[in-house]
C-alpha cells in the first residue's frame, strides 16, 4: 500500500512538471542568417522581425549587413533559406543555447526563442 501511493504521487509529480507551458505568441519576418546549435542537423535561425515590432536587439549577418529587431530563433523542423519569409508561433527562451546548444554566439545581443508552430511563406 505505501508503495503503490508512493507512486501514485512520483507519478502525478512527474505529470505536473513535464506541463510546461510556454506564453508563446505570433511573430512574422524573415530569416536573414543562421548560428549552428548542433551542427548543421539543429540550427538557430535569426529572424527580423517585422511582428512584434519592439522585441529583438541588432544583429549583423556574415555577410556585414546590420538588421534591427532581430530574434534568433530554434526548433525549426525544416532547414529555412536566407530571405525566407516566415510567420507562426515562438516562446522566448533567454537560455535556449546555453543550455541546449554546443556553439555559442557572444557577438549578436540578441534575444533567443523557439518554435511552437512555423509556417514558410
Amino acid at each position: 500500500m505505501k508503495y503503490r501511493f508512493f507512486s501514485l504521487v512520483l507519478l502525478t509529480l512527474a505529470f505536473f512538471v513535464s506541463c510546461v507551458d510556454h506564453d508563446d505568441f505570433d511573430f512574422t519576418g524573415t530569416v536573414v542568417d543562421y548560428e549552428l546549435c548542433n551542427g548543421v542537423s539543429e540550427m538557430g535561425y535569426a529572424i527580423a522581425l517585422s511582428s512584434p515590432d519592439s522585441i529583438g536587439g541588432n544583429y549583423v549577418t556574415r555577410e556585414n549587413e546590420q538588421y534591427s529587431n532581430v530574434v534568433v530563433v530554434f526548433g525549426s523542423d525544416r532547414m529555412l533559406k536566407s530571405k525566407s519569409k516566415v510567420s507562426g508561433r515562438i516562446y522566448l527562451d533567454p537560455y535556449h543555447s546555453k543550455s541546449e546548444c554546443s556553439y555559442h554566439y557572444t557577438d549578436n545581443n540578441v534575444p533567443e526563442a523557439v518554435f511552437t508552430k512555423l509556417k514558410v511563406h
